[in-house]
């Protein structure tokens, strides 16, 4: 997989550089057709050179950033990164812009002088985190034990974990339930994939054991005319 993020990106570089040479080398043809003889603009070059310069510093340093972001290796296409605000897949990267697909599917073009902060969430294994909440009249040791032996045969069933799952223990207490936390760690973007199987196995495991999750209850009281009358006696 690290393999193929290095052509991708490779691909993306060589062919953002190949686009530049061939508009040069096109422009300079068309422009000795059109009776411009290009000698004479490089000379020229030296008295616009300074006005030119001044609109042409964010391109420079675009290009010099993402030469550095290259060389440095900071992410490849297929990372998951955070940058100049935005968050996502790296779709492409080029010498002049990055672009970023975000969860919401917004393509995101980044100018690479805009990049000065990066964090990468593809390099090291990724935290999965549940919080599990039953209610204060449920056996907790049973609760627990329950956990641990789903954690186990997650652990044994599921390669994208890394290390656990592992069972907390008791982390917060609510006005309606305690919470009982479980931690793993995964491959890159499969933190939650692992969550979403674990939450799934905690409450089919729990609705079979009769444990109750607790959630939000309303009760109504409805007074009814005898009821009023009656008070209005006393």
């Amino acid at each position: 997989i690290g393999e193929e993020k290095k052509m991708n990106t490779l691909q993306g570089i060589v062919k953002s550089v190949l686009k530049y040479t061939i508009y040069f080398v096109a422009f300079v043809p068309i422009l000795e057709t059109l009776g411009i003889r290009v000698t004479s603009l490089l000379a020229a070059a030296g008295i616009g050179g300074l006005a030119i310069g001044f609109g042409a510093q964010n391109l420079v340093r675009d290009m010099i950033t993402g030469f550095f972001i290259l060389l440095e290796d900071q992410f490849q296409v297929g990372d998951y990164v955070e940058v100049a605000g935005h968050s996502g897949i790296v779709e492409d990267i080029t010498l002049r812009v990055t672009k970023i697909k975000d969860f919401n599917g917004d393509l995101h073009i980044i100018p690479n002088g805009m990049i000065e902060k990066v964090t990468n969430k593809s390099r090291n294994n990724m935290k999965a985190s549940v919080e599990v909440g039953i209610s204060y009249e449920e056996d907790i040791d049973k609760a627990i034990s329950i956990l641990e032996k789903i954690c186990a045969e997650m652990a044994r069933e599921n390669d994208k974990i890394m290390e656990g799952p592992t069972v907390l223990g008791i982390t917060n207490f609510e006005d309606s339930k305690i919470n009982i936390s479980i931690t793993a760690k995964t491959l890159p973007m499969e933190q939650w994939g692992v969550e979403r199987e674990l939450r799934k196995r905690i409450r089919e495991q729990f609705d079979r054991a009769g444990i109750a999750v607790p959630y939000p209850k309303c009760v109504m009281i409805q007074k009814t005319s005898q009821d009023l009358e009656g008070k209005q006696k006393n």
